[in-house]
C-alpha cells in the first residue's frame, strides 16, 4: 500500500515577514523571506517550525507591545497619538519679561548713570535721582488720571557739565488704547513735575511724549546758556526713545 503524498502547501504558507529593524538602515547580514515566496527547496515540509515560528511571532509582538507602552509612558511627547498633558510653567525673573509691580520701574530703568550708544551716536548723563509713584496723582494732573493713568515713575540725569538736565517720566495706563489716546492728547498742563526736576536758570526747555505698550513716556530737557539747541534735541530724542524702547519688552 502506497502512502499518498500530501499536497504541497499553498503559496506563502509559513512565510514570515521581515523582522523589525530597530537600527537605522538595513543590516547587510539580515535575511528574511518576502511574503509569497516558498521556503528554500530541498527541505521536507514540517509543521513544527511553523508552530514554533508563530509562537515566536506572538512573543515578539507581546514584547513589542510592552516596550512600546514603556516608551509612550516615558516619552509620551514623542508619540504622535499621545494627547498633550497639563503644562507646568515655572516663571524665571527677568528684567525684560517680568511684569514690574507698581513702584519698581525707577530702579529698573533710571537708577545709575545713563550711557547710550547707537551707531555713531554716543551720549552719557550722570544719575541724579529716581522715584516710583504707586499712583499718578503726585506727578500728574487730575485730567491725566481721568484718562486712565494707573502708576508712574521718573528719573533725572545731568549732562554737559551740569548745564543740561534730562527728566523722563513714565505714566502707565490700564490698556494700550488708553496710553495711545493719552499720548496724542496730552498737554503741558497735564504734568505736575517735582521741584528741582528742571535745571535752574534754563534758557532752553523742550518736552515730548511717546506711547509705548501701555505707557506714555514723557521727556523733558532743560539747558542753561552755552548748550547748543541741537544737543538739547539729541538728549530729548534719544533719551525718550531709549526708555520707550525698553518698555516694549516689559509686561506692564
Amino acid at each position: 500500500m502506497t502512502t499518498p503524498t500530501p499536497p504541497p502547501p499553498p503559496d506563502g504558507y509559513g512565510a514570515m515577514p521581515p523582522a523589525p529593524n530597530l537600527q537605522p538602515g538595513r543590516p547587510p547580514n539580515e535575511n528574511s523571506f518576502r511574503a509569497g515566496e516558498p521556503p528554500p527547496p530541498g527541505k521536507p515540509h514540517n509543521p513544527w517550525p511553523i508552530v514554533i515560528g508563530l509562537g515566536a511571532i506572538v512573543v515578539v509582538l507581546v514584547i513589542g507591545v510592552i516596550i512600546t507602552a514603556a516608551l509612550v509612558l516615558l516619552r509620551g511627547e514623542e508619540d504622535p497619538t499621545a494627547k498633550p498633558g497639563p503644562l507646568t510653567v515655572t516663571a524665571t525673573p527677568s528684567t525684560s519679561a517680568t511684569a514690574p509691580a507698581p513702584g519698581g520701574l525707577a530702579a529698573d530703568l533710571f537708577e545709575g548713570d545713563w550711557r547710550f550708544k547707537l551707531g555713531d551716536v554716543s551720549m552719557n548723563a550722570t544719575y541724579v535721582a529716581a522715584q516710583d509713584y504707586p499712583d499718578c496723582g503726585p506727578i500728574a494732573s487730575a485730567a491725566l488720571e481721568k484718562k486712565g493713568c494707573d502708576y508712574a515713575a521718573m528719573g533725572i540725569h545731568d549732562a554737559e557739565g551740569g548745564k543740561l538736565r534730562m527728566l523722563r517720566v513714565i505714566y502707565v495706563f490700564d490698556s494700550e488704547a488708553e496710553a495711545t489716546a493719552a499720548a496724542e492728547s496730552v498737554k503741558e498742563t497735564d504734568f505736575d513735575l517735582p521741584t528741582g526736576s528742571l535745571i535752574a536758570d534754563d534758557v532752553i526747555g523742550k518736552w515730548v511724549a511717546k506711547d509705548s505698550s501701555k505707557a506714555v513716556v514723557v521727556g523733558f530737557v532743560t539747558a542753561q546758556k552755552g548748550v547748543p539747541e541741537a544737543t538739547v534735541d539729541d538728549y530729548l530724542h534719544y533719551g525718550t526713545a531709549d526708555i520707550a524702547g525698553a518698555l516694549i519688552f516689559m509686561d506692564l
